[in-house]
């Protein structure tokens, strides 16, 4: 399947080709290490989703609770959008909750029903309504309790019967706040526009971006400081689709960078949007673009939460065409998964570790269809860390976990806790041992949101101490505990003294 194929006209429901051009690519690829073959391990966690069930989404919580939401048709000319709960005690699927069920839904592979996953247990959802102005519109619910309760489904929008590409971010304050693509100008202008909400705020409907690509989803990303960045599919006058990013921060918008100007023109829409992903204050972004005639997966990588970018990498095999539907993910050890469809429909993953090196592609068994989904299912010192896709196959909607290998450096401590959910990520190197007051003196990269860079004095299970040096690199989770003193713990040495 060729670039051409990938293209939709304003609805994501099929409609002729349109002939496309291009401009040159502006942004520069960063040569990475080619990394060893990192083996991972698939394996089916049966899903009791039933085999006309269609479009899978995928959402972890902070808590580490992992939810799988999925439509299916139930009586006649109905369909019901359904949740269910990963349960760690029997590593299985808890029992499905259905969220919401009538007629008349819009059901597609490219807009399609969503959950995400809030503070404390909240969880939130949305699906899509015919209607005969707009074509379709959002719905959406929310629940308190782990999805097991939900409210009364209501619009998204009093102000539009338009709201497509729904992207929900979970506020620190408990609120949601709802970004996605409106077309109540496109009776005046032609264009489609980036619009938010506060979910139940009484406050009108905020214009992000009057020009946008008419159905490419959109990502959106919680920061430790409580801002949101926000991914999505410019258009400009001339028809370039680039990926463009938005920041928000108590209630106002602003322009953010941009790690690529990829220079895609297409007179239509892709259909592919971008993935945001963190750990800590490690932002993630990964992206496809036709730019060149030449289908290709792009990422960057940001360490002051998106004020800047890394040099972009590309990480296709240019022998396997590319699709798109990309999803990215970071893992503690500052590793980048990513995932997308090639040609044919195989779901490709590779890793961009934090060094900058590139594993082997791994490419999952069978072929999926629609859009996959994949977020991290367990990730801590303990064990080895996997990943989750959600894909739809031939009989239904199917879920399968990635099992990556262990990482070969170990924590030189044990704080008896899961240190990926406790405390904020940091590396440095040692200046100083402090036995005498069982401390470690760092010189620590900046942890955007909690501190600058610096060099300071941190407490330290006493059994580090004759296990480090000075000059050596380390990894590690720190935390201000009750004594009032900043704490490392989960400690990892990155590199030896000579």
């Amino acid at each position: 399947m060729g670039i051409l194929n990938l293209i939709r006209f304003c609805n994501p429901t099929p409609y002729p080709i349109f002939q496309m051009k291009f401009v040159r690519r502006l942004s520069l690829f960063f040569i990475a290490t080619l990394l060893p073959m990192i083996a991972v391990e698939w394996s089916e966690l049966p899903l009791p989703s039933g085999p006309d069930s269609d479009t899978p989404s995928l959402a972890r919580a902070q808590d580490g609770n992992v939810y799988v939401s999925w439509t299916a048709p139930v009586g006649e000319e109905q369909h019901a959008l359904w949740i269910s709960r990963f349960d760690r005690e029997t590593k299985g699927w808890h029992t499905p909750v259905q969220i919401a069920r009538g007629a008349n839904w819009f059901i597609n592979w490219a807009d399609n029903a969503t959950v995400v996953t809030g503070l404390r247990g909240r969880v939130a959802a949305v699906w899509y309504v015919h209607n005969e102005k707009s074509g379709y519109h959002a719905v959406i619910s929310t629940s308190p309790d782990h999805g097991q309760t939900w409210t009364s489904p209501q619009p998204l929008s009093t102000e539009s019967d338009g709201t497509e590409f729904v992207s929900f971010a979970p506020l620190l304050n408990g609120s949601w706040l709802a970004v996605w693509l409106d077309s109540r100008a496109r009776a005046n202008s032609g264009s489609m526009q980036l619009r938010s909400r506060i979910i139940g705020s009484d406050a009108p409907d905020t214009l992000i971006d009057e020009r946008v690509c008419d159905c490419c989803p959109i990502s959106t990303l919680v920061l430790p400081n409580g801002s949101v960045l926000a991914a999505y599919r410019d258009r400009s006058d001339d028809e370039v689709r680039d990926i463009a990013y938005q920041s928000y921060n108590r209630g106002t918008w602003s322009e953010a960078a941009a790690p690529a100007l990829d220079g895609w023109r297409i007179a239509g829409c892709p259909v592919n949007g971008a993935s945001l992903s963190r750990r800590s204050g490690h932002v993630a972004t990964a992206w496809f673009t036709g730019a060149g005639d030449k289908p290709q997966v792009m990422t960057a990588r940001s360490n002051n939460l998106g004020r800047s970018w890394n040099v972009v990498a590309r990480l296709d095999d240019p022998e396997h065409p590319a699709k798109g539907a990309v999803r990215s993910t970071v893992l503690r050890d500052g590793s980048q998964w990513v995932s997308w469809v090639e040609d044919g429909g195989t779901i490709a993953l590779r890793t961009l570790a934090r060094d900058g090196g590139l594993s082997v592609i791994n490419r999952m068994p069978g072929k999926a269809a629609g859009k996959p989904s994949m977020v991290v299912l367990s990730n801590n010192s303990s064990e080895a860390a996997q990943l989750l896709v959600a894909r739809v196959e031939a009989d239904g909607v199917k879920t399968h976990i990635a099992s990556l290998p262990m990482e070969t450096t170990t924590t030189l401590d044990d704080c008896g806790c899961d240190g990926a959910e406790r405390g904020h990520a940091v590396r440095g190197k040692i200046v100083s041992v402090l036995k005498d007051r069982s401390a470690l003196l760092v010189a620590h990269e900046e942890i955007p949101g909690v501190m600058m860079a610096m060099t300071m004095s941190f407490q330290v299970d006493p059994r580090v101490l004759d296990l480090v040096k000075p000059d050596q690199a380390i990894a590690a989770r720190m935390e201000r505990r009750d004594d009032g003193k900043w704490w490392l713990f989960s400690i990892r040495i990155l590199e030896s003294v000579n």
